[in-house]
């Protein structure tokens, strides 16, 4: 059952990773650093998409510069999970039909309309269809804010959501308790069943709105589990920076109480499906020190050396 198991990190640029001396001298570029992590682990998770839409002939270096058996989770654009987005990151025909702002302004989905928004994700979705049919795609993950609480609307959004991914991978990431709620907590995980979407599992501190280490396990194709530190200050802060949050380091102990879960979900999922194990705790190489922890002590072998670039491609489908 090792097979249907992949450990990595979300994001291989951090710049403080880069900073903490994790790649060679040589690996100093994206493609580089793209190219080393890929022999070390199995998959990685890209969260640059969240920020940015991505771009068709950058996916496909990443294809072609990783080994044939790599992975990629990839993070939904901010405005599909009702977070604003910078103005200078939303593609240039979206931009000039909102007129002149300044870099800096932010733009939230209600500003936009239906037709902007179905074009934007058109933009989004088929580089990661490109992944997908050249057998690259983990799953796609839209993380809601913790704001986004239960109402019948949000199921019917993720209702749609699926019906515009058609067949590629779905993950959800709920953040705030209201969906797990007695009340609500059959006809949420029903919801996802129904449409074959995978519920996250987190690891994240424990708050009055935080969903806790729920891991109900509701799609065919996989379960995703994402670890983001257990840093309690951080997240009580609410002007702490993104490094500020996440930065904790897992200790073995921590992690031991999640090895008996994996081993029980294993066992539940049997040959079928993947489990994808992300860590998110994204400053130095914390990530990295906690995706290989956990790789040691689930006695899961390396990933094979394998040939570092695919030179051979087939998008006819999958």
């Amino acid at each position: 059952m090792m097979d249907n198991v992949r450990i990595g990190i979300c994001s291989w640029t951090d710049r403080t990773l880069v900073k903490s001396g994790f790649y060679p001298e040589l690996a100093r570029t994206p493609a580089g650093m793209l190219g080393y992590y890929s022999h070390r682990f199995g998959i990685v998770e890209v969260d640059s998409t969240y920020y940015a839409l991505p771009d068709p002939a950058v996916v496909f270096k990443w294809i072609a510069g990783t080994p044939k058996g790599f992975s990629f989770g990839v993070k939904s654009f901010s405005t599909f999970t009702f977070h604003r987005a910078k103005f200078s990151s939303l593609p240039r025909w979206l931009r000039m039909e909102l007129g002149e702002r300044s870099a800096s302004s932010v733009v939230a989905r209600g500003e936009l309309t239906s037709r902007q928004r179905m074009r934007m994700f058109e933009d989004f979705i088929e580089p990661v269809r490109m992944l997908h049919k050249a057998g690259r795609l983990a799953y796609i993950l839209y993380q809601f804010p913790p704001s986004w609480g239960f109402k019948a609307e949000g199921l019917s959004y993720i209702r749609r959501l699926r019906e515009m991914n058609g067949p590629l991978p779905m993950a959800v990431e709920i953040r705030n308790k209201s969906w797990l709620a007695p009340e609500n907590r059959e006809r949420f995980l029903r919801a996802l069943m129904v449409e074959n979407i995978a519920y996250v599992a987190v690891d994240e501190p424990a708050l009055g709105w935080t969903v806790g280490r729920d891991w109900p396990l509701t799609a065919e194709w996989g379960t995703l589990v994402r670890f983001h530190g257990r840093n309690l200050p951080g997240w009580r802060n609410s002007r702490a920076s993104v490094h500020e949050r996440f930065d904790y380091e897992y200790e073995r102990s921590e992690l031991e109480e999640w090895a008996s879960e994996i081993a029980r979900r294993l066992e539940m999922m049997g040959d079928l499906g993947q489990m994808f194990l992300m860590f998110n705790n994204c400053v130095s190489d914390k990530a990295v020190r906690g995706a290989l922890l956990l790789r040691s002590m689930l006695g899961f072998p390396d990933p094979p050396e394998e040939e570092g670039r695919q030179t051979t491609f087939d998008f006819g489908g999958r």
